[in-house]
């Protein structure tokens, strides 16, 4: 019996050893490629459990790979998403985001009596427009910039920062508050572009600073008053001239060598909840009209004894489909050594458009137009256009066209015609 209990033992023994030996894990054979050991600089691999010193943890890799390639911090509760264009939103509201962008391709034909036709494909606008909010809900910013007909040009870039309930401090560069068909955006227009007096009577982008309410917004009553450099946001070739009068160098600025302040101020009234920047009546519904006046008076500082005095009145007026625009401008020129008192009335000006909804989607529209140089004839413009419109998604996508008539000075209507053709697209 002693015998055969030795025996089982070892039999029991010998498996138990079996057991052990295949439940340890065995190390797979070294790549003849791998260094041999030792070659690393260390001997046997660490116990387990024990971290090697020379071999960063998990933890550690991760956060020196965080640290290497400026891992972005994505804030819990932020926004993203699209609201009349892409915005991007943290949580708290104090930081946001919006691009919006449009392009506008056009073809272009020019018929001359008894003269060359032109014709040509264009992108008249390609505009890209960054704006939001940094560090407070109180502190605005928007960029734009153009990328049509060949140039890069800034449009707008400027900041807004609240004083009060429905006050604000604006400074930067954008568009005059001089006239209503200029504060329209290019991409709300009923007809392709806007008419000759937005030229004739200095309409456009300048660099200043100004108090504004919520005008571009139509409230019921809307303002804004400011100063500007009066130069225009175009840039011109500034010489460098030496001490015997040799040009020397120079660069291309819009900031004036001489400061000619403009002071501008618009105040208008809006009924009805009306768009007042945004011509033809897509929103439908009853009477909604807004009115505004706007002034410019130009000084003379920079003693060149050449100014400007203007004034404008404007309207829109939508119902039920039916739109209609317009504006009445009058101009003075600075003949004398004095600004206000040596003025001459050198320019009346008015422009009357409409428009009406025959279908949800498609528009018919008309426009004249009228500037009186009154002291050189040969200035004096008219215009007669008429136009179409099928707006796919409102003005955010949308075919137009217009047949244009401008004649100058003694010339026939006739003997220009300007066929335009083309589209807006933006998000």
């Amino acid at each position: 019996m002693t015998m055969k209990r030795a025996a089982i033992a070892t039999v029991v023994t010998q498996l138990l050893g079996l057991a052990v030996a295949s439940a340890q894990p065995t190390r797979p054979p070294q790549d003849e490629d791998d260094p041999a050991t030792g070659e690393l600089g260390g001997s046997e691999p660490p116990a387990e459990g024990t971290p090697d010193q020379g071999t960063p943890t998990d933890a550690a890799t991760e956060e020196v790979v965080a640290e290497e390639i400026g891992e972005p911090v994505i804030e819990r509760g932020a926004e993203v998403g699209y609201d009349k264009g892409f915005f991007i939103k943290s949580a708290d509201g104090l930081y946001t985001l919006k691009l919006t962008g449009r392009v506008q391709p056009f073809y272009a034909g020019t018929f001359v009596k008894g003269g060359d036709d032109k014709h040509a494909f264009e992108v008249r606008r390609g505009r890209l427009t960054f704006e939001g909010n940094i560090h407070t809900r109180s502190l605005l910013y928007k960029l734009q910039t153009d990328f049509g007909k060949g140039f890069v040009t800034l449009k707008d870039f400027h900041v807004d920062a609240k004083l009060a309930d429905n006050v604000w401090l604006r400074a930067g560069q954008w568009k005059r508050p001089f006239s209503r068909q200029q504060i329209n955006s290019s991409g709300r227009l009923e007809i392709t572009d806007r008419s000759i007096t937005d030229k004739a009577f200095g309409a456009g982008r300048d660099i200043g600073v100004a108090i504004r309410n919520d005008y571009e917004k139509s409230p019921d009553i809307e303002w804004i008053v400011g100063v500007f450099n009066g130069s225009g946001d175009g840039a011109s070739f500034v010489p460098t001239v030496d001490s015997t009068g040799a040009i020397t160098g120079g660069a291309f600025t819009n900031v004036p060598k001489k400061f000619k302040p403009a002071f501008i101020g618009r105040v208008g009234l809006n009924d009805g909840g009306i768009k007042g920047y945004s011509e033809a009546d897509l929103e439908g519904g009853p009477l909604r009209w807004g009115a505004a006046a706007s002034v410019w008076i130009e000084g003379d500082r920079d003693a060149d004894d050449s100014s400007n005095q203007k004034v404008e009145l404007d309207y829109v007026v939508k119902a039920s489909g039916f739109s209609t625009t317009g504006g009445f401008y009058g101009m003075s020129s600075q003949t004398g050594i004095k600004t206000f008192s040596d003025q001459e009335l050198s320019h009346v000006g008015l422009h009357l458009q409409a428009g009406y909804m025959v279908t949800p989607t498609v528009q018919a529209s008309a426009r004249y137009a009228l500037v009186d140089a009154k002291l050189d004839a040969t200035k004096d413009q008219q215009e007669i256009s008429v136009g179409s419109n099928y707006y796919a998604f409102g003005h955010d996508a949308k075919l137009t066209g217009a047949v244009r008539l401008i004649k100058d000075g003694a010339a026939k209507f006739s003997d220009d015609l300007l066929f335009e053709l083309g589209a807006n697209v933006g998000f």
